[in-house]
């Protein structure tokens, strides 16, 4: 099990940044964090859509990843 310690969004003019904090990652994990809140910002899906694929713990519930265009390791501490 892993843990999302923070989870900041921001929106700057068109310009949406998601900032993710956590000791460790599994593969994937910002690309499909950052694809669910996509749908939610699209209109795709409500906020009751992304609890209940989050609640699912299933990856067919989840919605497509984020392409990794845009998406960037910003800092590793240890």
């Amino acid at each position: 099990m892993k843990t999302l310690d923070r989870l900041d969004v921001t929106r700057e003019g068109e310009r949406v940044s998601i900032c993710a904090s956590a000791r460790s990652f599994c593969i994937r994990r910002c690309a499909s964090m950052v694809g669910a809140l996509a749908f939610v910002g699209e209109g795709r899906w409500s906020a009751d859509d992304l609890s209940a694929a989050l609640a699912a713990r299933d990856r067919t519930a989840c919605a497509p990843v984020a392409p990794p265009e845009g998406l960037y390791l910003m800092q590793v501490d240890y």
